[in-house]
């Protein structure tokens, strides 16, 4: 679990570096990706705070996901 959480607080660092320097949408996937560990890992360990904060990030990443797909879709020839 311990390698698990580093593992998420890297990739939730690399969003937050991304979306200082403006890289759309990679910044996202890598919020997304990082703030699921992170939720996980509030859940295995029943820390209930912990869970909450990261499962509403996971879920407001998701939502920009499904934006930027649902908005790209006409560029990709969808």
């Amino acid at each position: 679990m311990r390698l698990f959480k580093w593992g998420g607080t890297f990739l939730c660092l690399v969003g937050i570096w991304l979306t200082a320097i403006n890289e759309y949408p990679a910044n996202i996937f890598f919020g997304f990706v990082g703030s699921l560990m992170w939720a996980i890992a509030g859940w295995k360990q029943d820390d209930l705070a912990l869970f909450l904060v990261e499962f509403v990030a996971v879920c407001m990443y998701f939502f920009g996901i499904y934006l930027y797909v649902f908005n790209n879709l006409t560029k990709w020839g969808i």
